[in-house]
C-alpha cells in the first residue's frame, strides 16, 4: 500500500517554452519555493497535463520536486495546452522539441544546467530519441516501458505479425488528437486550434499499415540504444516492453540499471499486479547520483534486479522473490527441449475470443488451454525460466507466406496450464530483416521464433508445454493469404535459458510513496447517460469496454466523461479480420461544454485494408464539426 505524504514549500506554475518557429509547449512546473539553482526533470507527453493527465502525474512529480528538483509534465506539440498538430508518433519535430525543451530548462534562472529526462511509454519513447541527439545538458534518464524499434516492439507487431490492437491504440489517438484546448489554460485562440486539430486529424493506422515492413518510414523513427546518458529503466512481465527494456539493457553503453518486476504497462508505484515498489525512490537515488553528484549507491545495485514469479493457477504473478544478476547474463544455462519426429499440419482456424480483455496484448500470463499442445518432460526440481526462450524448427507453407504463433506453457501434474510467454512470426520475414521476402510456396526454410522475455519459476513436478498455430486470433490479424504450414517436428527445439543455480536474492524495494493527488468527485453538471457512443455496425463482434470515467476535477472546475469500445470481428469463413474502436468524451463546467465522438473502422481482404472514421465535435450541444472518410489501400506482406 503506497503512502501519499504532504508536500509543502512548493511552487506550482504553468509556463510557455517557446520554440523557434513560433510554437510553444505548454508545461507545468512544481520547484522548491526558494532561490537555489536545482536540476529540472522533464516528462514530455500528449496525455494532457492540465486535466486527463493529471491525477495520474501530479502524484509522482510534485514529489520529486519536493526533494529538491524542478519537474516539468509538458505536453506534446499539438495536444493539450501546446500550440502546433500531432501528426504521428515520435516524428523529427517530436524530438526535436524535446531537445528545445531540455536546453531551454537548463538555461532557466532556477535550474543549475543539469537535466533529466522520466517518463513510461512515450514519454520514454521521447526521451530515448531526444538522448540519441546528445544535448549537452541532458545528464540521466529514468525511463519505463520503452522500446528502441516501434516496430520490432510496440503496439505494432511481434515478429512481423500484426497485433489487432494497433487498431484500439490508432482509435485511442483520433480521440486525443480530436480533443481541444481548455480556454482557461491556452487563453484567446483555443477554439480555432480546436478546429485545426479536427481538420488535421487522421488515423495513424493508414501510415503503420501502408508501411508493413521495417522501412525508412521505421527506421527514420528508431532510436540508437549505444547511448552513454545514465540511465535506469523499469518494466513489469506482464508488460510486452520488458522485451524491448533488455534489449537496451544489452547494448546501452553509459551507466545503467534495470528493473523489471511483475506490473503491466504502469509506473510501479501504482501498479494493479503487485507487490508494487518504492518506485519514487529507487528514482531519486538515481537522480541525486547523476544530477547532484551524490554517492547514493545505485552503482553498487545489480546491473538487473527482477521479480522472478511463482505464477498461480490464473496466472498472477504475486508470489516470488526479487533477485539480482548481471545483464547480459554471466552465468546461465539452456535447456533444450525436443518434441519427437514426424510432421505436422498447422491450418489457419481462428476462433472467437474467449476474453477479449485479457487476450488482446497478450502481455499477461494467464490460463490458456493444455489440449494440443506438445509436452516436455515433467521437471524433477524446480527451474527458473529467465530472459527469452527461442524456438527453431524448420517448416513449408503452401503459400507464398503465413504466420507462426507459439505460445509457451506451464502445466501443472493435474493438466491445468498457465501461458508463460507469446510468440509469433510472420514469414514473409523469416530472414529478420524486417523486409518483406517471404519463402516460395512449399520451400522449406528454417525459422528462429524468439519468445517474449519473462522470469518464472517452473514449480517441481511441472512441465513445460508448447502449443503451435498458423493463426494468432483475436491478439494478431488472420493472416493475409490463410496459409496452412507444415513443420517438421524432427527438427523443433526449444532453447530455455535458465537462471544461475545460486541467485542472488535481494531485500525487499522500499514501500511506495506519492504526493497526494488531484481533488476528483463526483460530476456536478455532466449527465453520463447522455454520453452514448457511436455505433460500429460490425456483425458478430466480440467487443472490451473498459470501465467509462465520469468526474469533477476540483483543480480545472470541469466535469470530464470518457468512454470506449473496442471490437473485434471475423469475416470470409474466419480468413479475415474487422476492427473498430469508438470513443466518446465531454468536458462540461458553466460556460464551456464540449465533446468529441470519433470512430475507426479497420477492415481487411486478401488484396487491401479499408479505414473508415468519422470525427465529431459539439459545443454547447451542437454539431460544431463533422467529417467521415475513407482510404483502401493494397495489402501486402501483412
Amino acid at each position: 500500500m503506497k503512502t501519499a505524504l504532504p508536500v509543502s514549500g512548493l511552487i506550482d506554475e504553468w509556463v510557455r517554452i517557446p520554440l523557434t518557429d513560433g510554437r510553444s509547449l505548454s508545461a507545468r512546473l512544481w520547484r522548491p519555493a526558494n532561490s537555489a539553482r536545482i536540476p529540472a526533470i522533464l516528462d514530455i507527453a500528449p496525455y494532457r497535463a492540465f486535466d486527463i493527465f493529471r491525477p495520474v502525474g501530479e502524484p509522482l512529480f510534485s514529489w520529486w520536486a519536493a526533494q529538491g528538483y524542478a519537474v516539468l509534465a509538458i505536453d506534446t506539440s499539438g495536444a493539450g495546452g501546446s500550440t502546433g498538430l500531432l501528426l504521428d508518433e515520435y516524428l523529427p519535430q517530436e524530438i526535436d522539441d524535446a531537445v528545445a525543451a531540455v536546453n531551454w530548462a537548463a538555461a532557466q534562472s532556477w535550474c543549475d544546467g543539469g537535466v533529466g529526462l522520466s517518463g513510461l511509454s512515450w514519454a520514454a519513447f521521447t526521451g530515448l530519441r531526444a538522448a540519441g541527439r546528445a544535448p549537452q545538458a541532458l545528464k540521466a534518464m529514468v525511463l519505463g516501458g520503452v522500446s528502441e524499434d516501434g516496430w520490432t516492439t510496440d503496439v505494432q507487431n511481434l515478429g512481423g505479425a500484426t497485433y489487432a490492437a494497433r487498431v484500439d491504440w490508432a482509435g485511442v489517438m483520433l480521440m486525443f488528437n480530436a480533443l481541444p484546448p481548455d480556454p482557461k489554460q491556452f487563453g484567446v485562440g483555443w477554439r480555432d486550434a480546436w478546429m485545426e486539430r479536427l481538420k488535421a486529424n487522421r488515423p495513424w493506422i493508414i501510415p503503420w499499415l501502408s508501411h508493413p515492413t521495417r522501412d525508412s518510414y521505421w527506421q527514420a523513427k528508431a532510436a540508437p540504444v549505444s547511448g552513454t546518458v545514465p540511465l535506469l529503466l523499469y518494466s513489469g512481465w506482464a508488460d510486452k516492453y520488458a522485451t524491448s527494456v533488455l534489449r537496451i539493457a544489452a547494448s546501452w553503453k553509459g551507466p545503467i540499471r534495470t528493473i523489471i518486476g511483475p506490473w503491466e504497462h504502469a509506473v510501479p508505484t501504482s501498479a494493479t499486479r503487485g507487490p508494487q515498489i518504492g518506485f519514487l525512490q529507487e528514482a531519486l537515488r538515481w537522480w541525486d547520483r547523476w544530477l547532484k553528484g551524490r554517492d547514493t549507491g545505485v552503482m553498487d545495485d545489480p546491473k538487473l534486479r527482477i521479480w522472478v514469479a511463482q505464477p498461480d493457477r490464473n496466472g498472477a504473478l504475486e508470489q516470488g522473490r526479487w533477485q539480482g544478476m548481471s545483464w547480459p547474463m554471466e552465468t546461465s544455462q539452456t535447456l533444450q527441449l525436443r518434441f519427437g519426429s514426424g510432421s505436422m499440419a498447422l491450418k489457419p482456424n481462428p476462433k472467437a475470443p474467449l476474453k477479449l480483455d485479457e487476450d488482446l496484448y497478450e502481455d499477461a500470463p494467464g490460463p490458456w488451454p493444455a489440449a494440443g499442445a506438445l509436452l516436455g518432460p515433467v521437471a524433477d526440481a524446480g527451474l527458473d525460466v529467465v530472459a527469452a526462450p527461442v524456438m527453431r524448427c524448420r517448416l513449408r507453407s503452401d503459400r507464398a507466406g503465413g504466420l507462426l504463433v507459439a505460445r509457451l506453457l506451464d502445466i501443472a501434474p493435474d493438466g491445468q496450464a498457465v501461458r508463460m510467454s507469446t510468440a509469433a512470426l510472420n514469414l514473409a520475414f523469416h530472414d529478420g530483416s524486417g523486409l518483406d521476402a517471404p519463402p516460395a510456396a512449399g520451400e522449406w526454410i528454417e525459422v528462429a521464433l524468439p519468445f517474449q522475455a519473462t522470469a518464472w519459476h517452473l514449480a517441481a513436478g511441472h512441465r513445460i508445454g508448447l502449443t503451435v498455430s498458423a493463426e494468432g486470433w483475436p491478439t494478431f490479424w488472420p493472416g493475409r493469404l490463410g496459409a496452412t504450414l507444415r513443420l517438421d517436428k524432427a527438427s523443433l527445439t526449444l532453447d530455455i535459458p535458465v537462471g544461475a543455480p545460486n541467485p542472488k536474492t535481494l531485500p525487499p524495494f522500499a514501500a511506495p510513496v506519492t504526493a497526494p493527488g488531484a481533488i476528483v468527485g463526483p460530476p456536478k453538471w455532466l449527465d453520463p447517460t447522455r454520453e452514448t457512443l457511436l455505433s460500429t455496425g460490425l456483425a458478430n463482434a466480440s467487443a472490451w469496454a473498459p470501465a467509462a470515467a465520469s468526474y469533477h476535477l476540483a483543480a480545472t472546475g470541469t466535469d470530464y466523461h470518457r468512454a470506449s469500445r473496442f471490437e473485434l470481428a471475423l469475416a470470409d469463413g474466419g480468413r479475415q479480420g474487422a476492427a473498430a474502436k469508438v470513443a466518446r468524451v465531454a468536458f462540461e463546467r458553466p460556460g464551456w461544454s464540449v465533446g468529441v465522438a470519433t470512430r475507426l473502422i479497420v477492415r481487411s481482404t486478401p488484396a487491401a485494408f479499408r479505414i473508415e472514421w468519422t470525427l465529431r465535435a459539439f459545443e454547447n450541444g451542437a454539431i460544431v464539426f463533422e467529417h467521415s472518410d475513407a482510404e483502401l489501400f493494397p495489402r501486402s506482406a501483412v
